[in-house]
């Protein structure tokens, strides 16, 4: 049995699964890996509603790295929840990723804790004494609102930046 030279078996996996960390030891003692860590800047000069994405996507992953700690490098936001084959470039497709695939994912990091929730999404999108997500700014009619909540990621990790 032989592969022939010119097929590449490409294999993808998410080290912050702590639950596959032996597969993930003996994977890494017989194969080459490369690392592939989100990069917003396939993401230049994109944005949806007036939001940057590529800035966004690192004011977010800012944001996780502070609150999360332990792991918080490997359980960063990749770059292609943004572009399914193009970078996004509509609001209501924008929504659905937030709302169906990235907000889910920060809720399982944060472990129902409203509070951590919030200070990685901001208040905009996370009501803390409720523990919930505003599911009214994923509404018809209400753009502006949501572009606007998340637009406060961006202005918080400017602030960071600018104070040092």
């Amino acid at each position: 049995f032989g592969i022939p030279r010119n097929v590449y078996i490409i294999g993808t996996m998410n080290t912050a699964d702590r639950s596959i960390s032996l597969l993930d030891t003996a994977l890494r003692r017989r194969f080459g890996f490369i690392e592939m860590m989100p990069d917003s800047s396939l993401l230049a000069g994109r944005e949806v509603g007036g939001l940057a994405l590529g800035a966004w996507l690192d004011a977010l992953n800012s944001r996780l790295r502070r609150c999360l700690k332990r792991d918080a490098r490997n359980l960063q936001i990749g770059h292609a929840y943004l572009m399914p084959t193009q970078p996004m470039i509509s609001v209501p497709q924008f929504a659905r990723v937030l709302r169906d695939d990235i907000i889910p994912l920060l809720e399982e990091y944060c472990y129902d804790d409203f509070g951590m929730l919030k200070e990685i999404l901001g208040g905009g999108l996370v009501d803390e004494k409720a523990g919930c997500i505003r599911e009214d700014v994923f509404g018809i009619n209400r753009e502006r609102d949501l572009i606007e909540a998340l637009a406060g990621v961006l202005k918080q990790r400017f602030d960071e930046l600018e104070s040092g």
